[in-house]
């Protein structure tokens, strides 16, 4: 059951974005529902900063190689 404060949405996606997410979702042991609200919150807010804070937004590994987050 969803709580009064939650919004529930319809979401459609191709046949490859679904199968990836179902597989990341195994991976993490987390619903698809769980894994498409942090997408979401990420890119929430990743295009606040881009919008607000004309701000640039990275992605940083183990070896601290950057990688922009461009085209969001």
């Amino acid at each position: 059951m969803v709580s009064t404060s939650e919004q529930r949405y319809e979401v459609r996606m191709d046949p490859r974005m679904d199968e990836d997410m179902g597989k990341l979702a195994e991976r993490l042991h987390k619903s698809r529902g769980e894994v498409f609200s942090r997408a979401m919150r990420l890119y929430l807010e990743v295009k606040t900063r881009e919008l607000d804070h004309e701000s640039r937004v990275f992605l940083q590994d183990k070896q601290g190689k950057k990688i922009e987050i461009i085209g969001v």
